[in-house]
């Protein structure tokens, strides 16, 4: 069994001194023992690295050193042992000065058992508070690398979308041990098929053993990380400038396919030289795996290939994606409606290829909505039909109003949860500062650019923000609340004027009474008779 108890040094030229120390209390009561003495500072310095003390009671004046040099020299090498100095009464101002340098405290001699107890009880307190701080820490401790991993992915997975401060990615890629030297980025998004049938538990195992592959098949490769992201795909991060990850992806795909025997797809982002395009290669990379649908399952997918050609009206295929894009983070219905008709009505009807002209205008578009979602962090299950069943959806559309027609409720859908999750995340800011100003009312501090900074808001906007879901400026609300809360006060409590600004955090009585003045058109005498004459 270890031994938890509290390990105490006597360190005193004086043997009586010593014996009185021991037997002045019971240290076994108080979960301490005495683990050793010793008659000068030599002696202590062996004891000290020999039994490791927690607390040391040493004489002030010692042979050869005084008891605060000796002092000295111990908490320089072991600063978490707790030191009480021992001193006769013409050394007390001399011992307090002890206390700079981080003695825990001093005893004047004779010793008094009551001091001595007292001491002892405050050290122990102290020391167990420690114990259990170090004890709590070296279990975190323990914990956060039990989920490293995890949160290895979860970084991963913030640094492809691009939610991460600038500041910190450096920081955290030396965390995890995660290098990111090399002087490009792409990305590399790998996707299982699975069939209908096949049941959440396979696939996630088909999904581990693929990842597991892939982690053995780029091992060699430090410039190469694989883990998978939010949807369960699985990304490869390429930072070495001397790989051609397409030459390397397809290879991969046909040793997947036969060593592994499932059906692959595998989309690639365009390179980047910024670490911070990370989440635009990334992006690319889904939208070209969203592809697979057009030129079939088993195939690898660079974004450069799938960029858009002029069509029969010699519109800019590829700036009307731009401008669909910006209509729906945007939230502007009408403007990504017409668009979409303009998109599709730029199709050539003549085509011998029209019907898969037609699907890979709807991927595009489907494509989009993904991405949009992916951005702004939505949740598409909740929009619209799943990303498998929004491709079979378009296979299965044979005509082009029918078509028209699908991509249409997919665009607002997608605009309408956009809409609902912006609109929320507004509500709730307001809410939240409402509370938090009901809460800290009576604090004097409380502001405008107090309330921005706890929120990690800009001023300006929290300003124009709060005007706009409120219709009162921000100020005039706060004043409005304290002297709501002032008159609570009047009718609950017989309190001064000056005590009352105080409770609403308004330092200023004069100031508070016109304040007071303005919101109630009397004075706070004036309502007070008012309020009594009611009653």
């Amino acid at each position: 069994m270890i031994n938890d108890k509290i390990k105490v040094l006597i360190i005193d030229d004086e043997y009586l001194e010593r014996n009185l120390l021991k037997g002045c209390i019971d240290w076994n009561a108080l979960g301490m023992e005495i683990a050793g003495e010793a008659s000068n500072a030599e002696e202590g310095f062996k004891l000290i690295d020999e039994l490791k003390p927690d607390v040391i009671f040493t004489d002030i004046k010692m042979p050869g050193i005084d008891g605060i040099k000796f002092s000295e020299s111990i908490l320089q090498k072991f600063p978490t042992i707790k030191i009480v100095i021992l001193t006769g009464y013409n050394d007390f101002n001399y011992a307090q000065k002890s206390v700079k340098i981080g003695i825990s405290d001093f005893l004047l001699k004779p010793i008094d058992e009551d001091e001595v107890l007292n001491t002892a009880s405050k050290l122990k307190a102290v020391i167990e508070s420690e114990r259990k701080e170090k004890k709590e820490f070296e279990e975190l401790k323990r914990q956060l690398y039990d989920n490293l991993p995890y949160l290895r992915e979860r970084f991963l997975n913030e640094l492809i979308s691009g939610n991460l401060d600038d500041n910190l990615i450096n920081e955290k890629l030396e965390f995890f041990d995660i290098s990111l030297d090399g002087s490009i980025y792409q990305v590399a998004a790998l996707e299982i098929i699975n069939s209908n049938d096949v049941n959440e538990e396979s696939r996630l195992i088909q999904n581990f053993k693929v990842t597991n592959y892939l982690k053995n098949y780029f091992k060699d490769l430090k410039r190469i990380i694989v883990f998978t992201d939010s949807m369960n795909r699985i990304i490869i991060l390429n930072n070495d400038e001397k790989l051609d990850l397409y030459k390397i992806c397809i290879r991969l795909k046909n040793k997947i396919i036969k060593d592994v025997d499932c059906i692959v797809n595998i989309g690639i982002g365009n390179i980047k030289g910024e670490l911070s395009d990370i989440k635009v290669s990334y992006i690319e990379a889904i939208d070209a795996l969203n592809y697979r649908i057009a030129v079939g399952n088993n195939n690898v997918i660079h974004y450069r290939d799938v960029q858009f050609t002029e069509s029969k009206t010699g519109l800019d295929t590829n700036h009307l994606f731009n401008e669909l894009r910006f209509y729906m983070k945007s939230g502007l219905e009408n403007d990504a409606i017409n668009i979409v008709k303009d998109v599709f009505s730029n199709i050539d009807l003549k085509s011998e290829n029209v019907i898969k002209l037609i699907r890979v205008t709807a991927l595009n578009i489907i494509s989009i909505c993904f991405s949009v979602s992916l951005e702004l962090k939505e949740n598409f299950d909740d929009i619209y039909l799943s990303e498998v069943e929004s491709y079979n959806k378009i296979i299965n559309i044979e005509t082009l109003p029918d078509m028209i027609e699908y991509i249409s409720t997919t665009v607002k859908n997608t605009i309408k949860a956009v809409n609902k999750e912006q609109i929320s995340n507004i509500n709730n800011l307001i809410d939240n500062v409402k509370k938090f100003i009901e809460e800290n009312i009576s604090d004097s501090n409380l502001s405008l650019s107090y309330v921005a900074k706890h929120f990690y808001l800009n001023p300006s906007y929290l300003s124009r923000t709060f005007k706009k879901e409120t219709g009162i400026n921000f100020i005039e609300y706060l004043t409005n609340k304290r002297m709501e809360k002032a008159i609570n006060l009047i009718k609950e409590k017989n309190m001064k004027s000056f005590e009352i600004a105080n409770a609403v955090g308004i330092q200023d009585p004069n100031y508070f009474s016109s304040c007071f003045k303005k919101y109630t058109g009397l004075n706070v005498s004036e309502y007070k008779k008012l309020i009594k004459n009611i009653v």
